[in-house]
């Protein structure tokens, strides 16, 4: 609950960005953030960074584990954090920030299917002109969308590139 309260003031704080909806065929730089499995292998999350890369995108994925000691490397396409990357309030520290902050994307894709805290504040803090994801984190998204909590990041990646496809901005 407290983590939550100190989220919101967070989030509260944040400037107003100007929202520009992106046509898909356009955006050359994707940010996919998402909930990373225990062992760091997420191969569905890969596989999903490849389907991307076929429409020409640069693609830079972002997981969070919840464990404390982190075994995969830190790569300019792939990092994963963990526990270690938040203070004692669940707020990300100073470094962290600064790394995702280092670039500006088209488009934000968050796969986070549960309500996560360390993700949300990710979310937040993305440099990126759109961000979509799923309807469980209110004031962080651009559009959101709806599908069964049992539905795979696969099926919500899917989703997504629809919509994206479907809507046209004017």
């Amino acid at each position: 609950m407290l983590h939550q309260y100190i989220f919101d003031h967070y989030r509260a704080k944040q400037p107003q960005r100007e929202v520009a909806f992106p046509r898909f065929d356009e955006v050359r730089s994707v940010l996919i953030l998402f909930e990373s499995d225990l062992i760091e292998k997420n191969d569905t999350i890969k596989a999903i960074a490849q389907d991307l890369a076929q429409y020409d995108k640069d693609v830079v994925l972002w997981g969070y584990c919840p464990k404390k000691e982190i075994t995969s490397p830190i790569l300019p396409q792939l990092r994963i954090v963990g526990t270690k990357d938040y203070n004692i309030f669940g707020v990300p520290k100073q470094q962290l920030i600064a790394d995702l902050q280092k670039r500006q994307y088209d488009l934000l894709i968050d796969l986070t299917q549960h309500q996560s805290l360390p993700l949300a504040y990710l979310a937040m803090y993305a440099k990126a002109h759109f961000k979509t994801g799923m309807a469980i984190q209110t004031g962080i998204h651009d559009l959101l969308i709806s599908t069964p909590p049992q539905d795979t990041p696969l099926f919500l990646y899917q989703q997504i590139v629809k919509y994206l496809n479907m809507i046209k901005p004017c």
